[in-house]
């Protein structure tokens, strides 16, 4: 059966009642509420009467069906209205069908003309837009039930028929994600984020729309045309306890670069339309400025884009009366839940083959709240980013000249599932392109030249990426002047007494004297005590002159120091300050005694302000909620890195409501490690290959303390070789010599890792689950690793979807690729091994992180990886001095973009590869060239023997070492001759040592 649609009438019970009366007529008066309504109803409705500062309420009973004896009940409503006032407010859009409607209309005609019936639909529109804080938890969670539904089913769904070339009508897949409510994988998956399952519902039926016909209304119904692999949009409305959330999604299979671009304005617009969500903005006045974004910055867009920007949203799927439309005059209020959507419509796409694909239509939309002070709040995340929604299952058919970022792309679609196709290859999955042997790997041109072609198109991509950035980087700094220094400098003010009667006693000798309890040294200058709080002393000396003893007290004040260190921030800077203060004694003793009390008191006063400057970053976490009623999944005997105290033995993992628990019973106290879902940026797996361990690895947003050290990763391993299994104790060892035991200890060992993991994998899987995909799971590329020293250590850095990691030992480092801005090659010369990365953030705060050492031969390699996530690289020559780079950029960064950017840095590599081709365009040779040097080679050929002493003998014998035997093929030969030698007539051939052999020889 269909959904119910609600109407304001219905959402008007629900919102007072939450239960709808049909057959009930709700009077509102300034006095009392009068309803009638039937016996049953009626009932329900008693238990109002008579409460506690409630409303006066008044109930008239009538008949199941219609009769006479209604006909008393009608009256005493229509004399209530009378009685209230001549006007009287009703919903003049909505009518009703029943036969006690038709009854009560036939009763109430003839007192309609005594009255003036006006429209209170727009104003009962108001009142149910703005929602408490309960009702936004209900909306919250039907938006996480239509993101759900949607990433983890239609998605996986639709792919699976794409893949398999299934035949299934727009219709037919509306009806399987409708169905998918009752499935167990999802309510699995929504048990995690929903408190009651049974109170889901959808408040329309899905929409999916493909094939060139396309209605984007918020109620449009799924055509029964076949699935187009074309553009699909997906319309997803559900329903938690009767409050309704939206969200639509548009998914593009095989888009030409075109259609990318397209898409990816409509997603930057929709982020901006986030911040013009303010209480007190005018709907039309949005819409307005989402028209005027597409004007200035897509023109050729602004016919197809859509005639609303959304509508509030609540009990009713589409509020009519609040829509985010041109000449709209309602306002937001802070509260208000919106189905914020930016649409394009009837797009054209020229390079289309297919008949159905050449008209396409672009529909972002998602639930938000508009919030006081701050941008509008999508209340459930779902996938939107162009790698999240673009699927290319025809690479085959691809040639040479298609974009080479699309291999990042596919490999985000097949992150989340949508792409898990065997035609949807990976960047990971492809070979290395650098050439690792002498042997040339075709001996075609062609190949030679898809080679150049695939060099082209990345650098042609790269100054597509490098313009974007310049062009955020002007959006994101406009309207910011350059700072006045390197940063805000904090006055810090000290206070050591509160009133002078706080000062010891002991002071008043005249003595200096080190007062412990209020981090003060009390000195005496010209008779009186005069304090000093502790972080007002710079350092303390002491020397011995004579019979008197020096104490030299040096103090902070502006101007004394260069660095920044020694910078001090005041409030006014033409005071005067004391820089050092001498005294002297002849009590070597009592100065020894005061020396070492003031630096004891410095040097605790220094520890506490480290400890405090570690610590300003750590938020506290919410507290973990364990799982009640069953038994939690357990990762048993892992050991955790790095260690929370001095011991290390192996413990449990274990996944909880809201978080992972690591508990041990031999751990002292019963202490325990939570890590919520809502600090794991990302999580990890490494299986065993090729690795000692096998890992899982969590990196936390904010760092946590772990003992009395903070750390932002935490990782959970077990060793894959088993140490204490003794091969040589095996029985069957002692009867058997041969090879047997050795191959099967390596099927054992490998068999051993594959369970391993199996295991590790199962439960970072379950943690995505219990997350409510919160969390989401990467794993390392090994086949695209390259070397090199981030930290200290020459390391394997392992690129994964989302990041660049080492996990195999410590110190750990995750490097975010959503997070660089750029990324430069240093030190790029031919002749040298190696080169260096600069890692440059897009927060200009952050210093860059250097990785060193990297191998020239996998200079390729890394370019190409670096192109298919779409990261700018440029390259140089030399090191550059970053820290005075990053102090330009951040004393303006406005200006920085407007003077070029980052173009300073690309000069190098455009020059080189303009050089290059210049060198290549030199060494052309005209046709008679050619020829004489072809007939001079043909004429030199009858004598080039080996006794040639030429150059081109020279370098024919390169060639002929070059394709030789290796050094393995030689030796076997020698070994052959010395067996040859060694025979007798009669005897069977004898292998002599090796040595003897040389030595005959």
């Amino acid at each position: 059966t269909a959904p119910d649609v609600y109407n304001k009438a219905i959402a008007l019970h629900l919102w007072l009642f939450s239960y709808e009366f049909s057959d009930t007529i709700l009077l509102f008066t300034r006095e009392k509420l009068l309803i009638t309504t039937q016996r049953k109803k009626a009932k329900l409705l008693q238990s109002l009467q008579g409460a506690a500062d409630g409303v006066p309420l008044e109930i008239s009973v009538i008949a199941k069906e219609p009769c006479p004896e209604n006909a008393a009940a009608y009256a005493t409503t229509i004399a209530a209205i009378k009685a209230s006032g001549a006007t009287v407010g009703h919903i003049a859009s909505e009518t009703s069908t029943s036969s006690i409607a038709e009854e009560w209309g036939s009763a109430f005609a003839p007192a309609k003309g005594d009255l003036a019936l006006c429209d209170i639909g727009p104003l009962l529109s108001d009142v149910l837009a703005v929602k408490e804080k309960s009702e936004i938890k209900h909306e919250k969670a039907a938006a996480a039930v239509g993101a759900v539904i949607m990433q983890d089913y239609f998605v996986e769904e639709m792919a699976r028929i794409f893949d398999e070339e299934e035949t299934v009508s727009n219709r037919a897949l509306a009806e399987r994600v409708e169905g998918a409510l009752a499935t167990k994988s999802v309510e699995r998956r929504l048990a995690s984020r929903v408190a009651d399952l049974e109170m889901i519902e959808w408040s329309s039926p899905p929409g999916v729309q493909s094939g060139g016909q396309y209605d984007l209304s918020p109620l449009a119904r799924s055509t029964t045309e076949a699935l187009h692999a074309g553009t699909v949009v997906c319309t997803l409305s559900a329903r938690y306890f009767m409050y309704s959330a939206s969200v639509s999604r548009t998914f593009m299979i095989d888009p030409t670069p075109e259609q990318e671009k397209n898409y990816l304005f409509l997603l930057e617009m929709q982020k901006k339309a986030l911040a013009w969500l303010r209480p007190g903005a005018a709907m039309g006045a949005v819409y307005d400025q989402a028209a005027a974004y597409v004007r200035e910055h897509r023109p050729d867009l602004a016919g197809n884009f859509a005639q609303d920007c959304g509508f509030v949203t609540g009990f009713e799927v589409c509020d009519g009366t609040n829509v985010l439309a041109a000449g709209c005059e309602r306002s937001l209020a802070a509260g208000m839940v919106v189905v914020l959507r930016v649409a394009l419509e009837n797009m054209s796409n020229s390079k289309a083959g297919d008949a159905r694909a050449k008209t396409y239509a672009y529909q972002l939309a998602d639930t938000v709240v508009v919030r006081d002070g701050a941008d509008a709040e999508i209340l459930a995340a779902c996938i939107r980013e162009p790698n999240d929604v673009s699927f290319f299952f025809n690479d085959e058919e691809q040639g040479p000249d298609q974009d080479a970022g699309r291999a990042a792309k596919r490999e985000g679609a097949g992150s989340k599932g949508g792409a898990k196709s065997g035609r949807a290859a990976s960047a990971a999955a492809r070979a290395p392109a650098t050439r690792t042997s002498a042997i040339l790997p075709s001996k075609f041109r062609s190949d030679e030249k898809e080679e150049e072609s695939s060099t082209r198109q990345r650098r042609e991509h790269q100054k597509e990426l490098i313009e974007r950035l310049h062009t955020d980087g002007r959006r994101r700094f406009a309207g910011e002047g350059g700072q006045t220094s390197e940063e805000t400098r904090v006055v810090k003010k000290f206070e050591s007494y509160k009133r002078e009667t706080a000062i010891p006693r002991e002071a008043r000798s005249g003595k200096i004297m080190v007062d412990e309890r209020a981090d003060t040294i009390i000195l005496p200058i010209y008779g009186m005590a005069v304090p000093f709080h502790i972080s007002t002393l710079k350092n303390i000396s002491k020397s011995d002159e004579g019979e008197y003893v020096y104490l030299r007290l040096n103090l902070v004040s502006p101007g004394q120091g260069v660095g920044k260190k020694d910078s001090m921030s005041v409030e006014d800077p033409s005071s005067t300050f004391v820089r050092s203060l001498t005294f002297r004694s002849t009590d070597v003793a009592r100065m020894n005694e005061i020396f070492h009390g003031i630096t004891a008191l410095k040097r605790d006063q220094v520890k506490r302000e480290t400890e405090k400057a570690q610590l300003a970053d750590i938020v506290e976490q919410d507290r973990l909620v364990p799982l009640v009623g069953q038994r939690p999944r357990r990762l048993p005997d892992v050991f955790m890195r790095p260690l929370a105290d001095s011991k290390r033995f192996p413990a449990a993992l274990e996944i909880h409501t809201n978080g992972l628990r690591y508990v041990s019973a031999g751990r002292a106290g019963g202490a325990a490690v939570d890590i919520l879902f809502n600090n794991v940026r990302h999580m990890f797996f490494q299986p065993c290959d090729k690795e000692l361990l096998v890992l899982v690895h969590f990196h936390l947003k904010n760092p946590v303390m772990l003992g009395k050290k903070k750390t932002q990763d935490i990782q959970f391993y077990r060793e894959a070789s088993d140490a204490s299994f003794d091969e040589t104790g095996n029985r069957r060892r002692r009867v058997r010599y041969g090879d047997e035991d050795e191959i099967e200890a390596e099927q054992e060992e490998l068999r051993r890792r594959r369970q391993l993991n199996k295991e590790f994998e199962e439960f970072a899987n379950h943690v995505v689950e219990a997350s409510g995909h919160e969390v989401e799971l990467d794993k390392p590329f090994r086949n695209i690793a390259f070397t090199g020293v981030p930290s200290r250590a020459n390391v394997l850095l392992q690129p994964t979807v989302e990041c660049l990691v080492h996990l195999s030992d410590t110190p750990f480092f995750v490097l975010t690729v959503a997070d660089v801005e750029l990324v430069h090659l240093e030190r790029v010369q031919f002749g040298l091994k190696n080169f260096d990365m600069v890692f440059v953030f897009r927060d200009f705060k952050r210093a860059p992180v250097h990785v060193n050492t990297v191998p020239s031969k996998q200079l390729d390699d890394i370019k190409e990886w670096l192109d298919s996530v779409n990261l700018v690289f440029t390259e140089g020559p030399v090191n550059l001095n970053w820290t005075q780079i990053m102090k330009t950029v951040n004393k303006d960064p406005a200006e920085f973009y407007q003077e070029g950017g980052w173009g300073f840095l690309a000069h190098d590599s455009d020059a080189e590869e303009e050089e290059s081709e210049e060198e290549e365009s030199e060494f052309t040779v005209s046709e008679d060239e050619f020829g004489a040097s072809e007939s001079e080679s043909e004429s030199a050929s009858d004598f080039g023997t080996e006794s040639d002493d030429s150059d081109g003998g020279a370098s024919d014998d390169v060639d002929d070492n070059e394709s030789g035997e290796d050094w393995d093929e030689l030796e076997a030969k020698a070994r052959a001759y010395d067996d040859k030698r060694l025979r007798t007539d009669d005897s069977p051939p004898v292998r002599a040592p090796a040595k003897r052999a040389r030595k005959g020889k």
